[in-house]
């Protein structure tokens, strides 16, 4: 970052920068809550639940306040939550998502570039989340469409939470228990517009 930056907007960067680390670490806070009071049974298909479904969610997210180790201590929070994910299962490598699909892994970069899929970047490598393992491609596909340009980790909070618009389901859970994929689709389009509403109005 340049020396020329001013420090209002240095500041200012710094404020949204913790306010959507705030925000992770609520979501993944609610998520575990919810996934410890209820085990996922497993699907009609009789495929297994992904393990990360029945196990708890992170246990070691930041609690601590936002607003304490500035722009340094927000960013190692969000890392050490990623991490998180990784250990938890809630995130698999390329490979494993390729050959669930019956892909190449090379091919899974053409079709994040065509908003079909989404990775999260831990460390040096690409994750994807567990619960496309269970869905068809175009399903996914679909979804990630909706959910626009906003950034991985919001992507992932949406595939992660049960919705009260599901019936209290994840998106996985929602469509194997023969929730309409339309339905699906316009929670999808609505969470991305409340939350890059909230980006907006963070930057402001």
């Amino acid at each position: 970052m340049g020396t020329n930056v001013s420090t209002p907007v240095l500041l200012r960067r710094i404020a949204q920068l913790e306010a959507a680390v705030g925000r992770l670490s609520e979501d993944l806070g609610s998520l575990r809550s919810v996934v410890s009071r209820h085990a996922l049974q497993p699907s009609k298909a009789g495929g297994a639940r992904p393990r990360a479904a029945r196990s708890q969610l992170p246990t070691g997210t930041p609690s601590q306040s936002a607003t304490s180790g500035g722009l340094a201590g927000a960013t190692a929070r969000g890392e050490a939550a990623r991490v998180q994910w990784v250990k938890d299962g809630l995130v698999v490598p390329g490979e494993q998502l390729a050959q669930a699909w019956g892909l190449t892994r090379q091919a899974l970069a053409p079709a994040a570039d065509r908003g079909e899929v989404f990775a999260v970047k831990i460390g040096n490598r690409l994750y994807y989340p567990q619960a496309f393992l269970a869905l068809d491609r175009e399903v996914v596909a679909a979804v990630c469409r909706a959910l626009g340009d906003l950034g991985a980790s919001e992507k992932l909070m949406f595939w992660l939470r049960e919705h009260g618009a599901l019936g209290g389901k994840g998106v996985a859970a929602a469509l194997d228990a023969g929730v309409a994929m339309s339905k699906v689709e316009r929670l999808a389009t609505a969470w991305a517009r409340e939350r890059g509403a909230a980006r907006v109005a963070a930057a402001a």
